[in-house]
Formats: structure tokens, sequence, C-alpha cells
């Protein structure tokens, strides 16, 4: 069974689902064909607890020596500090990193509104920051290590890559910012197969469409809704998001009535992130920030202002 040489391991609302997409289409890579759920095994408790054998099984029984480089992405597990980092350096020591971070202040008003289209949250965003400490304290069980509520603590980049760092080298790491994916997506491929070790050379004609998350007008409904729909819900969230009509997923009266709830509470209109919150978190991420230019030793001065 072939063990993974590389994992894109966060940030999560960065891009790294974009990246993904494009990689999986190199004739030397392999990534798991099935990108949702992600493996997220060194960062759940109870997957890890399943065993290393369960893991590679599950998620790289595909690859075959035609694959130089075989990797899966987690977007958890820069979130996961030093717990992540101990175990994956246990089971994979020589283990390439790549870690694709967006300006975190962006990156939570970005989780924010993929937690509210899911369904996970009914507060404003003013609100949810307000409480975000008390809300953490409260989750229990699985919650209490996915987090749902905790919209910043996945920003603080410069402290999670030091403890990722405390256990790998720095060459092991590459670190790419989301802006360049959007500006400078050839270069930015280009240093990640050269990190790969394969054909630098690939050129791209059809690259994966990246989609944005919805605008909710009501959050409680859309809690209610996700109650209703159960696990349909993503699927039929996801369709709304390629710019299709759930129609095709209608059962009854009552069913098609929720779909077009559902259709008419979101919006492809982008919300602007209220001022209050976004002076708010540019103070809370300041420091962090410099801490990552001094971790890294590149410059994500333009994320200050």
């Amino acid at each position: 069974m072939r063990k993974p040489a590389f994992i894109i391991g966060g940030s999560s609302a960065a891009g790294t689902s974009f990246l993904s997409s494009v990689l999986v289409q190199h004739p030397e890579i392999f990534l798991p064909r099935q990108m949702r759920p992600e493996p997220h095994y060194f960062y759940k408790s109870w997957e890890y607890e399943k065993g290393f054998d369960y893991y590679l099984e599950k998620w790289f029984s595909g690859a075959n020596e035609s694959h130089i480089a075989v990797g899966e992405r987690s977007s958890s597990y820069l979130f996961g500090g030093k717990t992540v980092a101990d175990r994956i350096s246990q089971d994979l020591p020589n283990l390439k990193l790549i870690f694709v971070l967006r300006n975190p202040v962006e990156r939570t008003w970005a989780n924010y509104r993929y937690t509210t289209l899911e369904g996970l949250e009914s507060l404003s965003f003013q609100e949810a920051l307000e409480t975000e400490k008390e809300r953490i304290e409260q989750q229990a069980g699985i919650w209490a290590e996915i987090q749902p509520h905790n919209y910043t603590g996945r920003g603080f980049y410069g402290s999670q890559l030091r403890e990722f760092l405390s256990v790998f080298s720095r060459e092991q790491i590459l670190v790419l910012k989301s802006e360049d994916l959007r500006v400078r997506l050839e270069e930015s491929l280009k240093s990640v197969y050269d990190f790969l070790a394969v054909d630098s050379d690939i050129r791209h004609e059809v690259l994966p469409p990246d989609f944005t998350s919805l605008t909710v007008k009501d959050p409680l409904l859309q809690t209610d809704l996700r109650s209703y729909f159960g696990d349909r819900f993503d699927l039929i969230v996801e369709t709304l998001r390629e710019g299709n009509s759930p129609s095709g997923l209608s059962q009854n009266v009552e069913y098609r009535q929720k779909l077009e709830l559902l259709r008419f509470n979101v919006s492809g209109e982008k919300e602007e992130m209220p001022s209050e919150s976004r002076h708010y978190l540019e103070e809370l991420f300041a420091a962090d920030i410099r801490k990552l230019s001094e971790v890294t030793g590149l410059n994500f001065s333009s994320w200050v202002r």
C-alpha cells in the first residue's frame, strides 16, 4: 500500500479545494477522487483511533506506480497545531506539507459565510465574534473537536506553523498565498510541482470553477432547513453553489416548497463584511501576521493595514 508523500494541510476557506482540483489532473500526482468529506484522519480523534492501516486502505488504495507524488487534502490539519503535527510526524516523518494561507481577516469572514450557508450558524457575524469564546467552551463531544463556531482560531497561522516547524524542517513545508493562486496561478503551480518533484511543464487547459459561498438572507431559516433536509442538505447546497437548480431532487409537494424556500434564502451577491468586524479582526490578527513573516521568511505585510 502506498503511503502519502504530501498533504495539503490547510487552511480552510483559503483555496485548498481549488488547488487539489487542479493537482488531481496531473498524471504523476495521486489524490483521492472523493474530495468531500476530506480525510481529517490526523485531526479527528475518532478517525485516528481506527489506525494507520485503515487510513492507507481507505484513501490511497487507488494509487499505483505511475504516481510519483501520492497525497491528500485535509484543511483542518494546520488548525490542529501541535497535536496534529506530532501525529503526522510519527507516521510520516518525511512528509511534505503544503499550506495555502488567506488573509486571516478575509478568511474569517469567508468561514462564517460558509458555516451560515451550511445551516450551522444563526447569529450575525458580529454576534458570532462577540460570543465566540463562550460558544467554544460550551461545545461538547465531536463538536468540541470540530469547533464550527471557532472562526478566528483558524487564522493564527504564525502560531500554528511554529508548532509544525517544531517537528518538520522548513524544507518540508511549502507555504502559498491564496491570492497568488488567483493572480499568479502558473507560477504557484510550478512551485508546487517542483516541491513535489513532478513534471512542472504540465499545462492545464481547463481549470475547475472557483465556487464561493452564497449569501444567506435569513440564517435562522437556513438552520431550520438543514434540520428538515437532514443528510441531503449538503448535496442541495452544493447544487445551488454550482449554479444549478435542485428541482430534480424533489420528492413531494412539501419537499418542493422547502426547496423553493432554500433557493430564495440564498443570493449570489457577495455581502460585504461589516466595518466594525473588520476593524476588530485587523487588530486581533496583526501580531500573528508579523509572527508568520518571521516563521516563514515570507512577506505578509500586505495583510496588515
